[in-house]
């Protein structure tokens, strides 16, 4: 494996893989299939501050199993949502209505 020459464009390298996964449908997510969906549920985004290195922690086991669903054939929903609040949030979810 050779070292990485200069500095990672992830600009580059993100549009590129936007356009693969856009053309192949991989994050289409088709309600009509449903007997095969996997659904993840997250709370909704909160405005409070940066997304951080805790936050990797804390989604990458739920991103891991939406995609092995995902790559068995189910129809994954799994919408964007990162709770750095946690009980707040919940509680403000639940007080809306």
């Amino acid at each position: 494996m050779g070292a990485l020459e200069g500095k990672y464009d992830f600009r580059s390298v993100e549009a590129r893989w936007i356009d693969e996964w856009s053309a192949r449908g991989t994050y289409q997510f088709n309600v009509r299939n449903v007997d095969r969906v996997f659904s993840v549920d997250t709370p909704p985004p909160t405005v409070s501050g940066q997304i951080h290195i805790g936050h990797v922690f804390s989604y990458t086991h739920a991103d891991v199993i939406a995609r092995f669903h995902r790559m068995r054939g189910a129809e994954v929903f799994y919408p964007f949502g990162f709770d750095d609040n946690g009980l707040p949030t919940e509680r403000f979810t639940e007080n809306v209505r």
